[in-house]
This record gives structure tokens, sequence and C-alpha cells, in this order.
């Protein structure tokens, strides 16, 4: 099938690295349906793109939100070819303040949204023998996390869920991997910096490219997954980081000559 003729869900696309997936999928011409609890965003992101776009209000923590959604889209565009688990927050606390509030939040967004989604697309992509579905997973799932336990937490779990759902359905036509970002300079991320929230300094200091990621540069990668050109692959989480993941953490010093000071 020409990549014409393939649509992509992808959730929490009105912004961020999101919103650069819609504009890269789009590009490369596929269908687009942007998923968002903000629809006022969608919207207007879509509104300038409506041959290739369609914007629709959706809730990943409420599983009757995600059924509606993935029904309109597929009455609209006749079939789902990818899904992209974009849709995350984040709250920041010591562990020990850690409300179970906020712990309870970003696991309903991040986790369980993936979930209510990822078997959404299933029942349509199983059933036509054929999908891809990219979840969003991040470099804190491997690492401590300092002040960021329920983000880190709902990542290492979205890369255990990848991975499940890779080996049950790779038989049945359906890639599942997952996309793990460093550190990515999005609006929201260029705000805090310049509010003085944000120290980039040790950030770049522990990135070997020593520069923050583009937005376009993680859509990409997560295209790449979604295509054919990534047939068989499945199970696998690309770290799309600078080279954080990579890095052993310790500089090296080059050894003196004996004698010289």
């Amino acid at each position: 099938m020409s990549q014409e003729n393939k649509t992509v869900l992808i959730t929490g696309a009105a912004r961020g690295i999101g919103w650069a997936s819609a504009e890269t999928f789009a590009g490369r011409g596929w269908n687009v349906t942007i998923g968002d609890v903000d629809i006022a965003e969608a919207e207007k992101r879509a509104a300038p793109h409506a041959e290739r776009m369609l914007a629709l209000k959706l809730d990943v923590t409420d599983s009757a939100s995600v059924e509606k959604t993935f029904a309109e889209s597929l009455t609209h565009w006749g079939r789902l070819d990818a899904l992209v688990n974009n849709a995350g927050i984040q709250r920041h606390s010591p562990l020990e303040d850690l409300t179970f509030e906020n712990w309870s939040k970003v696991l309903d967004i991040n986790l369980n949204g993936s979930f209510h989604c990822l078997k959404a697309a299933a029942r349509i992509m199983l059933a036509q023998g054929s999908g891809a579905v990219v979840n969003l997973a991040s470099v804190a799932a491997t690492r401590g996390a300092a002040g960021r336990a329920p983000y880190a937490a709902s990542k290492a779990a979205i890369v255990s869920l990848t991975q499940t759902a890779a080996v049950e359905w790779a038989a049945r036509g359906v890639r599942v991997n997952a996309v793990a970002p460093g550190y990515v300079e999005t609006d929201l991320v260029r705000t805090v910096i310049a509010e003085g929230r944000l120290d980039t300094k040790p950030i770049l200091d522990r990135t070997p490219a020593r520069r923050l990621a583009d937005p376009q540069e993680i859509a990409k990668a997560i295209f790449f997954l979604c295509s054919d050109e990534a047939s068989y692959i499945t199970g696998h989480v690309l770290h799309v980081d600078g080279g954080f993941e990579a890095d052993f953490g310790v500089p090296f010093f080059p050894p003196r000559e004996v004698g010289k000071a």
C-alpha cells in the first residue's frame, strides 16, 4: 500500500512531539488524526491541513472517549495503519513529598492512557492483519530520575508493555515499538528555560551531543518505526537521545607522560 493511503492516530498531538509527528506523517503523505484533550488547539493546528488532518477530542484516561475517537477516526479515513501513543504529563516532587494524587494522575495518563489506546488500535489492526504502534518511552525509563518518580515509573512500564504487546501480536502482523527521547526542546521546555525553572547546563554536560533534540528529530524516528522501512522491527526501544543512554558518565582524561606535570 502506498504511503498516501495510510492513516495514523496520534495522541496528545496538539503540541510538542505529537504535533511534530503529525506534521511529519502528513508531509510523507499519510492521513493524520490528531487526538487531544485540548480540542480547540487541535482544531487550530489541523485547520490549514484539512485534506490530511482530522482533529478529535480525546481523553486517554477515559476508555469511552478512546473508543469514540478511534471509531470516528476509522469512519472518517476508512482504516488505521499506525498509532502513536504520545500523550503524557509530568509532576515534579521529591519522592517523600509526592502525593498519591499526583502519582496516580501521571500513571493514569502516561501508562493507563497508552493501554486504553493500544487495545483500541489492536482491535482494528489485528482484524486487518497489519499495523504499527509506537509508544513514547524516555531515557528516564532506565535511570533514576530524581524528582520524577511517577514519570520514570510510567515510562519503565511502557517499555515492558511495548515488549509484551510486540511478542503477542507479531505473528498477526502488528508491530509494537517504542521511542525513548532524551531532552527535547519543545515550546514548553523553552518557556521553562526562559523562566529560569530549568538549567540546561547539567543536561548538556550529560549529553554527548551537547544539545537538546529538536521535536522533528524525535518525530522522524517515530515515523520510521511506523513505516514499511521498519517492517521487521518489533519489540524494540529506539533511543533518540544524543548519546545520553550510551554515555558511561565518567569523563576521559588522557594519561600524562611520565615526568611531566
